[in-house]
């Protein structure tokens, strides 16, 4: 008997100060994710665990980490995250696994598996998948070869259609590419980075991005700018067959105040 999908929260680019109140482009990050996660609290779906696609902090600082872990830790579900280049990796070793979040990069269920990897370039805004990264992506679609799999970091490997915010993504992605052509089991790739709601298919895998939990990016521009849009987060359901249905759910309004003449941050 089925008892249905399986279903996971993908939230990125949460951005947390270690002062709660400190704001960014008009926007508490703080405030904003509560606003986002109380707006989790009223889906009337379960769901499984919850996926942090990077930038969990915007100041490296442990306390921000700290907090991320205490605020999602309210669903009472595991949590895995990876690292983003607003993030330091190294704070997030020491601080994780704290609560219910964990370092675990595969997951593995009866009919799934999901392959954290980390883009993070130290310095660098935009991202990078090591060797080790990418061997790690091979090592475990070939440990199982059965299960359909999603694939999570997150630099977007793909144009999203801004050239500032495209010369700022995956810059081996070709190599990212090579190895996923290879495996008929991989066919959804979920990032975070952009701020905003992406959803593509390339050459018969999806790609999927989440807004932000703060402020989002103006789409489809040459230059930075924000958009006037909610948060939000990304529903994923998984059906054993590999097929998925996923969504974004945003908050109501905007919260905090849109900093139309914003130029960077």
């Amino acid at each position: 008997m089925s008892h249905g999908p399986l279903r996971i929260i993908q939230i990125s680019d949460t951005h947390l100060f270690s002062d709660k109140d400190k704001a960014l482009l008009g926007v508490q990050p703080h405030k904003s994710l509560e606003g986002v996660l109380e707006q989790l609290k009223q889906d009337t779906e379960k769901f499984d665990f919850i996926i942090h696609s990077g930038d969990l902090s915007q100041d490296y600082s442990e306390p921000a980490y700290v907090r991320v872990a205490e605020m999602l830790g309210v669903f009472n579900v595991p949590i895995y995250c990876v690292p983003g280049n607003h993030d330091d990796p190294k704070v997030m070793a020491q601080v994780y696994p704290r609560g219910l979040i964990s370092n675990d990069r595969h997951i593995v269920t009866k009919n799934w598996q999901f392959i954290l990897l980390d883009s993070h370039k130290p310095g660098a805004v935009e991202g990078f998948l090591a060797h080790e990264q990418l061997n790690y992506l091979q090592h475990c679609l070939h440990t199982y070869p059965e299960h359909h799999a999603i694939v999570l970091f997150h630099h977007q490997p793909i144009p999203v259609g801004s050239r500032w915010l495209d010369n700022l993504g995956l810059t081996n992605a070709d190599e990212l590419w090579n190895i996923i052509s290879r495996f008929p089991k991989l066919k959804n790739v979920l990032f975070g980075h952009v701020h905003q709601e992406f959803d593509k298919e390339v050459n018969g895998i999806h790609c999927y991005s989440t807004p932000s939990t703060c402020f989002q990016f103006m789409r489809n521009q040459d230059h930075f700018g924000l958009e006037n849009l909610p948060p939000g987060y990304r529903w994923i359901n998984l059906y054993d067959d590999g097929h998925i249905k996923t969504g974004v759910v945003r908050t109501p309004k905007y919260i905090g105040e849109f900093d139309i003449k914003a130029t960077g941050y």
